[in-house]
């Protein structure tokens, strides 16, 4: 909701000005709003579009276009002549891991390899920078070792950015324990986290999804409730409502609880999100024995191009038809 509202804002701007400037690309991009910040990108002077905070953002309106090659190679090209710009080195890391995803496995390793060099020069040239932190402590979690992937090199990134940003830092730190099979020292660092931050709703939201993953259904729900009580914007409380209804849904208990919290999410929901939300909706229905309700809950998902949610929402389909003949 928010973003729109920046968009909004954005866009009656321009409609009265005849030349936009720097700043109303970055505010747009940053509004996730790819279509007004391309209008506000032409109506740059041709110096502050050769300015290389203009080519940065040219960069970034491919990245937003998901021309993830294309932003590659443009930021490939644009290091050659800024070693050490910051951005330019940042955003060449985030399209070359968007590229490693894509790539076949023979491209993978040079992506990775592309990725961990803009990264780390990213951070050794702002050792602050939030963004590339948790982007490197992610890939490192993530990928194998033959790509680069280093659990110890996660570790220290995570107590890096708890200097920088505290509760991000306790919520890494867990990620890391959790994934290196420590999870006493994850729940005791979240603990800690809250201990300091009694209100601050991603340490709750995110240890309510590590109990969730264990099904440890109830202190999921306790801790969602407190997420849900301190979520400082329509993101972060849409994300606790829907993980909210996602227990309900795959525990099968607390159904009303479950429909509550989707029936609140969905006004608060991106167009991405929307439509987990409505399949999750559909699942407690059935679990609910409201087929009807299911059933229009189903018609109103609109799956695009996610093949998960795809194979979801089909077998979901057959089980309401055979419970409704």
């Amino acid at each position: 909701m928010k973003k729109k509202l920046i968009a909004l804002t954005i866009s009656a701007t321009l409609s009265f000005a005849s030349v936009a400037d720097i700043s109303s690309v970055t505010n747009a991009l940053e509004a996730d709003d790819v279509k007004i910040a391309e209008q506000a990108y032409a109506q740059l002077s041709v110096d502050e579009k050769e300015s290389i905070n203009g080519q940065i953002l040219n960069g970034r309106i491919l990245l937003k276009k998901e021309e993830s090659e294309e932003a590659f190679d443009y930021f490939e090209e644009l290091r050659g002549e800024h070693s050490e710009n910051i951005d330019v080195n940042y955003y060449l890391g985030v399209s070359a891991v968007i590229m490693a995803q894509k790539a076949s496995i023979f491209s993978k390793l040079g992506y990775a390899e592309d990725f961990l060099e803009a990264m780390e020069k990213t951070i050794a040239l702002k050792p602050d920078h939030i963004d590339a932190l948790n982007t490197l402590i992610g890939f490192h979690l993530a990928a194998p070792g033959i790509a680069g992937g280093d659990t110890d090199k996660a570790l220290t990134y995570a107590k890096q950015l708890k200097e920088i940003d505290a509760v991000q830092g306790f919520e890494q730190l867990a990620n890391v324990y959790w994934e290196t099979e420590k999870a006493d020292l994850a729940e005791q660092t979240l603990q800690q986290g809250l201990e300091q931050f009694p209100e601050s709703a991603p340490l709750y939201f995110t240890r309510a999804t590590a109990y969730m993953k264990a099904k440890a259904w109830g202190k999921a729900r306790a801790d969602l409730n407190f997420a849900i009580k301190y979520a400082q914007n329509d993101e972060e409380k849409s994300n606790a409502l829907y993980q909210q209804g996602k227990a309900s849904a795959e525990s099968g208990e607390e159904i009303d609880l479950g429909i509550n919290a989707l029936t609140q999410a969905i006004p608060l929901a991106d167009k991405d999100y929307k439509p987990w939300i409505e399949y999750r909706l559909a699942q407690l229905y059935i679990h609910s024995n409201n087929f009807d309700k299911a059933k229009n809950s189903i018609s109103m998902i609109d799956l695009n191009d996610d093949d998960d949610l795809k194979s979801k929402v089909k077998k979901l389909k057959k089980k309401l038809k055979k419970l409704m003949s």
